[in-house]
């Protein structure tokens, strides 16, 4: 995906915000990217953080030096990223931080970068070992954090990094767009609620694994809900969890059931839903699941499990029964 051009055309402001501050060398310690989810949050900031390190930067990363490669291929030891998406940013990841960032720099830049992906899904000791990291930042260091939820992080994290918000292009713009470069309409309009780009769409539809496993147990599992309910529960036992080995393909298949819901949801109530592609599967989960707010909040509770080395098994039985209405 081409970031600079997605920046330029997408998010203007902060373009040009970010671009003086390399041309006028005013930089500041830390930045904290707001978007929703889709938004290309990580991407936004590794590109940044990539034109602070460039060789020849324009004034952005020229994305083709060795600097930048480096960067690409996570060889470069004064440029550290601990992702929340994958697992809770944890106290002693914050202190290895800073201890780390306290010798010299390995590089004659003397350029040290880190950046810390949604962090919301920090530990409240990470979060206290950060506000004391941030207090006194270093010469030379720079922080890029993400969230897709600003309302949850504290007012003081806040005060201490420049905030610029990425706007959430209209998402049936982004498969539309999707579609034209030759995504298939049904993935296209999966991978939206994933990718609010349709270029990142494209290149995640391209060579996914855990994408396509989530997608296959999906559809199984929509399958025997709207036609044979009673048998959920083992169509999620014997066909559906093993295609999920990974948390992220776990991740990808209640993302996709919960975007499923939350367009059940629009359907009841006489909206128009973004998954077209799934009308059919839409309408008789209507009918045979009355409790779609109820489904939609158990679904969210899922999410936040993930993280915690949860039995996958179980999980996913937990949902199941919660969706077909059985008690646990």
């Amino acid at each position: 995906m081409q970031i600079n051009n997605y920046l330029k055309n997408r998010q203007p402001i902060i373009y040009k915000t970010f671009s003086n501050a390399l041309n006028n060398k005013s930089l500041s310690h830390a930045y904290l990217l707001v978007g929703q989810k889709g938004t290309p949050l990580l991407e936004t900031a590794t590109y940044m953080a990539k034109s602070i390190l460039c060789d020849e930067p324009t004034p952005f990363a020229c994305d083709n030096c060795i600097t930048c490669s480096r960067v690409d291929e996570n060889n470069y030891p004064d440029f550290i990223v601990y992702n929340g998406e994958t697992e809770s940013i944890k106290k002693t990841q914050i202190s290895d931080l800073e201890s780390n960032f306290e010798r010299k720099a390995f590089e004659q830049k003397g350029i040290k970068i880190y950046i810390l992906h949604l962090i919301e899904n920090m530990t409240v000791q990470a979060i206290n070992a950060l506000l004391k990291f941030l207090e006194e930042p270093g010469q030379q260091i720079y922080a890029f954090l993400t969230t897709n939820n600003e309302s949850a992080i504290l007012p003081t994290i806040i005060s201490r990094c420049q905030v610029l918000h990425l706007k959430l292009t209209d998402r049936n713009e982004v498969i539309n767009r999707a579609i034209e470069l030759g995504v298939e309409k049904d993935d296209a309009q999966l991978l939206s609620y994933f990718y609010n780009d349709e270029h990142l769409l494209f290149e995640a539809n391209e060579d996914n694994k855990d994408y396509l496993e989530a997608k296959e147990g999906l559809i199984s599992f929509l399958t025997n809900l709207t036609e044979d309910k009673s048998s959920s529960l083992y169509t999620m036992q014997r066909k559906v969890s093993p295609l999920l080995n990974s948390k992220e393909s776990l991740r990808f298949f209640i993302d996709l059931l919960l975007s499923i819901f939350e367009d059940a949801q629009l359907v009841k109530y006489g909206k128009q839903p973004i998954l077209s592609s799934f009308e059919g599967f839409l309408h008789k989960i209507i009918e045979n699941c009355p409790n779609l707010e109820l489904i939609i909040i158990e679904l969210l509770k899922a999410k936040s499990t993930i993280n915690l080395n949860i039995n996958t098994s179980l999980l996913l039985d937990h949902i199941t029964l919660k969706i077909i209405g059985a008690e646990l």
